[in-house]
Formats: structure tokens, sequence, C-alpha cells
């Protein structure tokens, strides 16, 4: 069983927010839209320093 990337699945995801928030129109949900994908990028972040070696 192949197990998924946590980076890659928030990277997967981050790309889908990006596509809906270029295609709204509505200021209320480009809003919404951003800060999930500010609060994923903090994820994303996260994961990344998961996998820095010292």
């Amino acid at each position: 069983m192949n197990t998924i990337n946590p980076f890659d699945l928030a990277f997967e995801q981050y790309q889908l927010l990006k596509d809906k928030l270029g295609a709204t129109g509505d200021p209320q949900e480009k809003n919404i839209l951003f800060k999930r994908l500010v609060n994923l990028l903090a994820v994303m972040e996260f994961l990344v320093s998961l996998n820095k070696t010292p």
C-alpha cells in the first residue's frame, strides 16, 4: 500500500485553492480562499521543517 506524502497532499490542496481563487469573482469567497491559502502555506512550512536534518 502506498503512503501519501503529507507535503504532496498539502501542495495539491494549495493548487486547487489557488485555482478557485482565480476563478471566483465574489470578494467574500476570495477572502475565505485567501485565508485558507495562508493557513495551508503555514502547514506546508511546518511539514518542510520536519524534514530538515540538523
